[in-house]
């Protein structure tokens, strides 16, 4: 049993040792039944060729404590430093805390096994990288960018203009085709 964490519900019953996944230990709060992941032992875990059983995303969403996105940074555990608060993606749409000098992540209840179901649970180093990180606000730029298009010119004209995209991409001399419209033929 760890007695050095001190969880940020607030919880005096301490902690206990679980594992998340077979061979994969973690820390979690008596109280509020959050989990800090080590993530030495992580990476073990998945060396050692950690699989998990397939689980399904009903209707490709998953239900998490709403407490889980309303909160804000969170302080670690180990160290009391404010850990960094980093976003899943589609389809399990929350956030996961992060303390990069402790090397921890905070799990509320039910993040582990949304992770599984979402199949993320065995790419949660990929998940956590400044790439997947990017990618995921590029993606919400570009939604961002389509509604307001589609705002600005309709539904109408916007899947028109998808279907034309497509068929241009199709044609072998597509830089062709778009010069001479762009010329005014």
């Amino acid at each position: 049993m760890t007695t050095s964490l001190r969880c940020t519900c607030g919880s005096d019953s301490g902690w206990q040792l679980l594992e998340l996944a077979p061979g994969l230990p973690a820390s979690t709060c008596r109280d509020c039944g959050g989990s800090l992941l080590a993530l030495d032992d992580y990476r073990r875990w998945r060396d050692r060729g950690a699989t998990l059983p397939e689980m399904s995303l009903a209707g490709d969403r998953v239900d998490l404590p709403t407490a889980s996105a309303a909160e804000g940074a969170r302080h670690c555990p180990r160290c009391t430093r404010l850990m960094q608060r980093l976003r899943i993606g589609a389809p399990v749409d929350f956030r996961v805390d992060r303390c990069g000098p402790c090397q921890q992540v905070w799990l509320d209840r039910g993040e582990w096994q949304a992770l599984q179901r979402a199949g993320l649970a065995t790419r949660l180093l990929e998940v956590l990288s400044d790439g997947w990180q990017r990618q995921l606000q590029a993606d919400d730029a570009r939604a961002r960018r389509e509604v307001a298009l589609r705002e600005r010119h309709g539904d109408d004209r916007m899947q028109e203009l998808a279907r034309m995209r497509a068929w241009l991409d199709e044609q072998p001399q597509r830089d062709e085709l778009l010069a001479l419209l762009r010329a005014g033929w």
